[in-house]
């Protein structure tokens, strides 16, 4: 065992000083024993002056290959109107070139650059399965495996969403580009998913969306344990596709099919009418905002001042990693859209800045059924140590200013499950997963 002492310690939320926290192991297992003052035990002492520790920050929702196409997508080619639909193909065309070393490179690279930003639990929404012609691997969960590889290599905490992928879209035929993602039926969906958690990883199961998934999948996959992950209502066409087939909205769908429930999250949920709020709000189910990735793609954006119900974080395509700057985006697009200022719901000076702060942390964990998001005993030691030294943190009201004004470069130091996995702002062997998923885009490319 051994503690952390820095100068404060986010506990309840507000900053507090003359606290520490007791850890009871440094190998990613880690959780917290106690937190107080320290007593006369011999434990080590890991002091952080000019540090405060908050909780590490939960993805709730990843792609993590998609991190191989940034840079390409912010452009469009002379007359042509770009938009989700044709961003799409790019991302397929990303997808069914990457082989399982790339795969597993590049996701690498998505994770590292979570946990120097701050990240500790990942949500990875997992949906290229197969071989590039659309045939099983040898070992059918080979591309799983590598995502739960490269979560071991960089130290991140894993919980691997199974996505179950059934067709194109409704009275579509199948896409040659989406062969890498097709499932043969739930009964498949399902295997993979219990045999994934007996190579000991923590799995939910994820239908990809509506227009992936038929009615009749979605009501097989009601009664699975464990939690469910669904892209929702995030475009228009997604949600007229749906009113074509069932003569009904999405959410209205997913309640009729047994899904909506306190284990279910919704990622998006960017374009509900107010009866499918209600429907929601009624099954307490939960969100996931993607809020850099839903502008990035002209998604449109989360009301979220009207929801009532529990919303977390997540990077979707990584066009950034920052889960400041996800936070920030949800209440600055609030003001934008309500002509309001400090619109999320909260209560006193400190108020509005602990709403994100629990957004971004234990409401993510929650999504994700991990005991994680909150510095107490039991919890697990997840741990995110800001540098208070920045001249952005000078003169100001500390935790709205670490909110507002924070990003990945204050973070200083990062523990997962007690394990030390970013020092002084860096993954230690960082910069070699970074060469190594150039050099494997490189030779894909080339290939």
């Amino acid at each position: 065992m051994y503690w952390i002492e820095p100068e404060y310690l986010y506990v309840d939320g507000a900053l507090r000083t003359g606290l520490g926290v007791l850890v009871s192991a440094d190998d990613g297992a880690g959780r917290v024993v106690s937190v107080g003052r320290r007593g006369h035990d011999h434990f080590p002492v890991v002091t952080l002056p000019r540090r405060a520790l908050l909780p590490g920050f939960v993805n709730t929702h990843s792609h993590g290959f998609q991190r191989g196409l940034r840079g390409w997508v912010q452009h469009a080619d002379p007359g042509a109107a770009d938009s989700f639909w044709t961003w799409r193909e790019a991302m397929y065309a990303l997808a069914t070139r990457l082989d399982p070393e790339a795969f597993e490179a590049v996701t690498a690279l998505a994770f590292a650059e979570m946990v120097r930003a701050g990240f500790t639990t990942v949500g990875e929404f997992h949906y290229v399965h197969h071989q590039v012609d659309g045939t099983p691997y040898a070992d059918p969960d080979e591309l799983a495996l590598r995502v739960a590889a490269a979560a071991r290599r960089v130290g991140i905490h894993l919980v691997l969403l199974r996505v179950a992928y059934e067709r194109p879209g409704f009275g579509q035929a199948p896409n040659p580009r989406q062969r890498r993602f097709y499932d043969r039926d739930p009964d498949a969906v399902l295997a993979a998913v219990g045999r994934l958690r007996d190579h000991g990883i923590e799995v939910g199961l994820a239908p990809h969306s509506v227009r992936a998934c038929s009615a009749a999948w979605l009501r097989a996959f009601a009664r699975a344990p464990g939690v469910l992950h669904m892209h929702v209502d995030e475009q228009p066409g997604e949600i007229e596709q749906c009113l074509a087939e069932h003569g009904r909205r999405p959410v209205e769908l997913l309640d009729e099919c047994g899904l909506l429930g306190p284990r279910f999250t919704a990622v998006h949920l960017t374009h509900p009418d107010a009866a499918e709020l209600a429907r929601f709000h009624a099954g307490e189910a939960a969100v996931c905002a993607c809020p850099t990735t839903e502008l990035d793609l002209g998604d449109g954006f989360l009301r979220a001042w009207e929801l009532r119900a529990p919303l977390s974080i997540g990077t979707d395509s990584h066009a950034s990693i920052d889960p400041f700057a996800e936070l920030r985006a949800l209440e600055w697009h609030s003001r934008a859209l309500t002509g309001r200022r400090n619109v999320l719901p909260h209560e006193g000076v400190d108020g509005l800045a602990a709403t994100l702060v629990r957004i971004g942390t234990a409401h993510g964990a929650a999504a994700l059924g991990v005991d994680a998001g909150v510095i107490a005993p039991g919890q697990r030691a997840d741990l995110v140590a800001l540098d208070l030294r920045r001249m952005e943190f000078a003169a100001t009201r500390l935790l709205p200013a670490l909110v507002f004004n924070g990003s990945p470069a204050a973070v200083a130091d990062v523990w997962v499950g007690g394990r030390h996995v970013v020092k002084e702002g860096r993954v230690p062997g960082g910069e070699a997963l970074a060469l190594e998923a150039e050099r494997a885009l490189r030779r894909v490319a080339a290939g």
